[in-house]
């Protein structure tokens, strides 16, 4: 009996040792899950923070990039506002001209010399004013019914 309780008592202990090492095994493993548990939560964390950042950056660029987008629009608008107000003076100062301009041109244009009774000059003065307009003899003799040697003998005296 003695060799059998022997027996028996080094197989408990061999069973108890063996509980004891899987225990010591199994809470060593479970210290490692839980570092490791530990680990992915501080990574998920760290994620977070980066994609928030990352969208808060987006949205900081987006933002500058629309007011800047907004202030290049609006400088454009007021370039092409000025352009047309500077486009609108010089319209008008280039109808002015054209008016005096048209103005001008009646008062120089070439009366009518053969149905004006208004005019009460002589030939002679008639001619040089035509000439100096800038009538040729030519063009001066035929308003006058004249020969051009006339016109050009009544110029030299």
């Amino acid at each position: 009996m003695s060799v059998t309780i022997a027996i028996f008592i080094g197989l408990s202990l061999t069973i108890i040792f063996i509980f004891l090492y899987i225990f010591a095994r199994d809470k060593d493993i479970d210290k490692k899950f839980k570092m490791l548990s530990a680990s992915l939560e501080n990574l998920n964390q760290e994620m977070y923070k980066l994609q928030k950042q990352q969208n808060d950056m987006k949205l900081n660029i987006e933002s500058q990039i629309s007011e800047q987008f907004d202030s290049i629009l609006e400088s454009f608008v007021l370039k092409i506002e000025e352009t047309k107000r500077y486009s609108e003076t010089e319209i008008a100062q280039l109808m002015d001209k054209i008016h005096k301009l048209e103005s001008n041109m009646k008062t120089l244009s070439l009366p009518n010399l053969h149905n004006n009774t208004d005019i009460k000059k002589d030939d002679k003065e008639k001619i040089k004013e035509l000439y100096e307009i800038g009538y040729s003899i030519e063009e001066i003799a035929k308003e006058l019914g004249m020969t051009a040697g006339e016109v050009s003998f009544l110029l030299k005296f």
